[in-house]
C-alpha cells in the first residue's frame, strides 16, 4: 500500500514521505571523499542511514547536526552514510571539515540513485534495517527525534 504524507509549513511543502513494503536495497559501491571505495554490504548487520544531500541545500545542512549526534550515540549499532549529489570534491571536503562530520561521506551517482528508486528532492534519506530492507524514507527535513525513532524501531525489528 502506498501512503504519502505531506508536511506543510505555511505555504511551503517541506517534503513527502512514502511508506515502504520493505524493499531490499541491492549492494553497491561508492567512493568516499577520502578516496576509498566502500560497499554497502560492509555495514550489513547494522542499521544504515543513507542520506542524499548537498552543501547548498538548507534542509540538508540543518539535519547534519542530528546525524552527527546520532552517529556518536549509536556508533556500535548504526552507520550513517552521506552521499553528496553533484558537487565538487573541494566544496564537500571544506564543508565536512567545517561541520565536524563524524560519519562516512561519499559521492552519489546515477546508478546508486536508481537503486533507491531515483532521488527527486534533497535531502532524501533512507533508514535500512539490519536485514538490508528499507524501513523508512524521508524527502525533506526531519527532526532529530524523527530519525532517532526510526533508528530505534529498526534496531528492535532486527
Amino acid at each position: 500500500m502506498l501512503m504519502l504524507r505531506f508536511i506543510w509549513l505555511g505555504l511551503f511543502v517541506l517534503g513527502c514521505e512514502k511508506s515502504f513494503s520493505s524493499d531490499k536495497v541491492s549492494n553497491f559501491q561508492f567512493k568516499t571523499i577520502d578516496n576509498k571505495v566502500l560497499d554497502l554490504s560492509q555495514f550489513y548487520g547494522k542499521v544504515i542511514v543513507v542520506d542524499f544531500w548537498a552543501t547548498w541545500c538548507p534542509p540538508c545542512t540543518k539535519e547534519i547536526p542530528h546525524f552527527i549526534e546520532l552517529q556518536e550515540k549509536y556508533k556500535n549499532e548504526v552507520q550513517f552514510i552521506g552521499l553528496n549529489v553533484g558537487e565538487k570534491e573541494s566544496q564537500i571536503r571544506e564543508f565536512v571539515k567545517s561541520m565536524g562530520i563524524n560519519y562516512i561521506i561519499g559521492y552519489s551517482n546515477e546508478n546508486i540513485e536508481k537503486l533507491f528508486g531515483g532521488i527527486n528532492g534533497l535531502p532524501t534519506t533512507f533508514i535500512i534495517g539490519k536485514d538490508g530492507k528499507v524501513k523508512a524514507k524521508a524527502i525533506g527535513y526531519r527532526s532529530k527525534e524523527w530519525f532517532e525513532n526510526q533508528i530505534i524501531s529498526a534496531l528492535r525489528e532486527s
